[in-house]
């Protein structure tokens, strides 16, 4: 399960990091309801132009993720497969959604999305999955 985020040069750190707890219990529960046991999330998908962020930096730290970044082309990839089309994103980075963007970039192949953005004052989350041969069956990430 990879998180992706977005987030507004006013957000601070501590409200990046709530978002993603919140974003990341809802993912967890909405697997359990639907049977699937725990998934292990690793990494924190944000966009390559806020790489150097002490905010994003300072929220994966404290989430214990690993940030990793997607480049501008690898997010427009994916724009005509987001729900989101955000008039703020889309000025910001050429796609309807920076976090459903990254989240299925950095998730990988065979990516889908879990849950569509959520936002907060500053920030948006989203949450992909890797599923196996186009189903629901999610694969084991190490």
């Amino acid at each position: 399960m990879t998180p992706g985020v977005g987030f507004a040069s006013a957000c601070t750190a501590g409200e990046l990091e709530a978002l993603v707890r919140e974003v990341l219990a809802e993912a967890h529960a909405m697997l359990r309801t639907g049977g699937a046991e725990a998934v292990v999330t690793r990494q924190l998908a944000a966009p390559a132009h806020k790489g150097d962020s002490p905010v994003l930096l300072t929220a994966a730290r404290d989430l214990e993720l690993e940030p990793v970044f997607a480049s501008a082309a690898a997010l427009v990839k994916h724009d005509a497969a987001l729900p989101t089309d955000s008039p703020r994103s889309r000025a910001a980075a050429g796609v309807g959604s920076v976090a459903e963007a990254a989240a299925l970039e950095v998730a990988g192949d065979g990516a889908r999305l879990l849950l569509p953005r959520r936002l907060s004052a500053r920030a948006s989350c989203a949450v992909a999955v890797r599923t196996g041969n186009g189903t629901d069956e999610l694969l084991e990430e190490w």
